[in-house]
């Protein structure tokens, strides 16, 4: 079964799980919606209107400590850092845990296609699309600051490409990103090809997806990358 949310077709594990309980749910429960800043808690609450209420008048509400009752039904928005204080109003409610553009590495391929769509119509352009490359490099990209900087990122990628006159693709090279290297951290327990996997990535992204490059620095040949790189593609890790 396909799911739909935010206008894409959806991808990532964690999300399709979040969907399929949501099916089962019926426009009786106060919903409640955790994440952090920017990880789509408003288009979920709208996902919950449409699907589960329906036509049945509900409100979409920013908790606050302020607030002295809890109407129900009702959807509230929480964020991740206020959840284990007021975690006790909601112990009836069904709970959705958002998580992060991190933990849906798989979705961010079809999310980039559909945010830029959106930009070019906003800015009058024909449409861009990202290269191989940079889609591979965004998928590897630590998102700390979710939608919002993943939006303006891709904003100003596109306008670097429009005033270059890219011809409808957004190169490696045009998007900002902070490539300052980070500490690979491999816990006991983790599997050698999960470790594997990691350094790779790691080594391409800081490569900027030059693939003779990559291959040169992790001393191997050019199409074991290439195959490592497709069957990567193939896990929903690019």
């Amino acid at each position: 079964m396909n799911y739909e949310f935010g206008s894409i077709e959806i991808a990532s594990q964690q999300m399709i799980l979040i969907l399929q309980d949501l099916n089962t749910q019926m426009p009786f429960k106060n919903f409640v919606i955790v994440g952090d800043v920017g990880c789509g808690k408003s288009t979920m609450a709208e996902h919950i209107r449409k699907t589960i209420f329906k036509s049945q008048p509900v409100e979409i509400l920013d908790y606050t400590p302020e607030m002295k009752t809890l109407p129900q039904p009702a959807i509230y928005m929480v964020s991740k850092l206020q959840w284990a204080q007021v975690k006790p109003l909601f112990e009836t409610a069904v709970v959705i845990m958002m998580p992060t553009l991190n933990d849906r590495k798989a979705d961010i391929p079809k999310l980039a296609k559909f945010f830029l769509q959106v930009l070019c119509l906003m800015h009058n352009l024909p449409v861009y699309k990202l290269t191989e490359k940079s889609v591979e490099m965004i998928c590897q990209y630590d998102w700390s600051g979710n939608f919002y900087e993943f939006e303006s990122i891709l904003e100003a990628a596109l306008q670097l490409a429009a005033d270059e006159h890219s011809r409808g693709w957004i190169e490696p090279s045009h998007l900002n990103l902070n490539l300052n290297p980070k500490s690979l951290d491999f816990t006991v327990g983790l599997k050698l090809d999960e470790i594997e996997r990691r350094y790779i990535l790691q080594t391409l992204y800081f490569a900027h997806q030059n693939r003779t490059k990559a291959a040169d620095i992790l001393g191997i040949s050019i199409r074991t990358l290439r195959n490592k790189i497709n069957q990567y593609r193939e896990e929903g890790y690019l």
